[in-house]
């Protein structure tokens, strides 16, 4: 919410702290043919397009993008390999999906788009995925 409130907060806090340091949350919608970014958790509506606010964070210095589909948050059906792998396509430093995960297999399907890193919550919680083997395919 900061960052789309006031861009210019990536910015000055990638300088002062270095982008490595700099994880911008996009957390988008699918709207018609974009993606469109809500903000205090999917509730607020912003008409920004997601894939263009995405190379503006990396351009004010964001170190890292972590992408939630809020249409596959929480669902287990899968994340949006689509919208993950638009972003992962348009930037240069690494992307953490989120939403939806449902097995390694999507994890998978991940890295096989690009992507650098997953949050798998749910079903790890829920016992859909084991600790074990998500940490052996981390490892690969």
């Amino acid at each position: 919410t900061a960052a789309v409130q006031n861009p210019n907060v990536v910015e000055e806090s990638s300088k002062k702290f270095g982008s490595q340091c700099i994880v911008v949350a996009i957390d988008a919608k699918k709207k018609g043919e974009i993606w469109e970014i809500f903000t205090h958790g999917g509730r607020n509506s912003t008409g920004i397009n997601a894939l263009e606010f995405a190379s503006k964070m990396e351009k004010c210095g964001a170190g890292e993008l972590l992408v939630t589909s809020m249409d596959k948050d929480g669902t287990q059906s899968g994340y949006d390999i689509d919208l993950m792998e638009k972003i992962s396509s348009l930037v240069n430093i690494p992307v953490i999906a989120s939403g939806g995960v449902t097995t390694l297999n999507d994890v998978k399907q991940l890295r096989e788009a690009g992507l650098d890193g997953a949050i798998i919550g749910r079903s790890l919680y829920d016992g859909v995925i084991d600790l074990a083997e998500a940490i052996s395919l981390a490892a690969e």
